[in-house]
């Protein structure tokens, strides 16, 4: 193993269902062998660390504008009334959340344009 070129071996160990999956994934990327599936998985692929902060935040948004939506639907059923500041405050959270949509589609284009 000395005159390799690739003469560090390394051992990983798999459960029958992972090993099933390995094999199918190998065969799926045509590779004649495991070591050459290992490499090519490990080094030719990218490696992108996201942020789900962002979508934390939108989702809070999200559900306030639900929870808000749905007391009002059960104030206008039970009285038949409808407020212009209840609708206002359904306005503001669209937008809210709009803002939030947008700015994280605007983070996700930029990031896919510096990747190309």
């Amino acid at each position: 193993m000395e005159n390799r070129e690739r003469n560090i071996q390394l051992i990983v160990r798999l459960n029958d269902e992972e090993k099933a999956l390995f094999e199918k994934k190998r065969k799926l990327a045509k590779c004649k062998n495991m070591s050459l599936f290992i490499r090519k998985c490990v080094l030719e692929k990218e490696i992108y660390i996201v942020d789900l902060e962002p979508f934390a935040d939108l989702q809070g948004l999200l559900y306030n504008a639900t929870n808000n939506i749905n007391q009002i639907a059960k104030h206008i059923n039970s009285t038949g009334i409808i407020y212009r500041d209840d609708i206002n405050d359904m306005k503001k959270q669209i937008e809210n959340f709009s803002k939030e949509l947008w700015q994280i589609h605007t983070l996700l284009l930029n990031k896919a344009k510096e990747s190309d």
